[in-house]
């Protein structure tokens, strides 16, 4: 039996040896460190772009589908 359990732990830091190190979630720069990475950096005055809200995104989102809804419906009457 011990030469078994050897063998496990042998081939078990081969496998750990061959993967190398692993990185904190911190090191990646991943948003669950409480850091400025992610999405909530698009919402800081200092994200370049248009700052537009919520609202007016739907609202112009909305418009669009209706606008592209009534050029299907007048396309369908002009072929007609």
């Amino acid at each position: 039996s011990a030469p078994r359990s050897s063998a496990v732990s042998a081939s078990t830091s081969t496998a750990l040896r061959k993967r190398g190190p692993t990185r904190t979630a911190a090191a990646r720069g991943g948003a669950a460190g409480g850091g400025q990475a992610g999405i909530l950096r698009f919402y800081t005055d200092e994200a370049p772009g248009l700052k537009i809200g919520p609202t007016a995104v739907l609202v112009l989102s909305l418009l669009f589908i209706a606008f592209v809804v009534l050029l299907h419906i007048w396309g369908k009457f002009r072929r007609g």
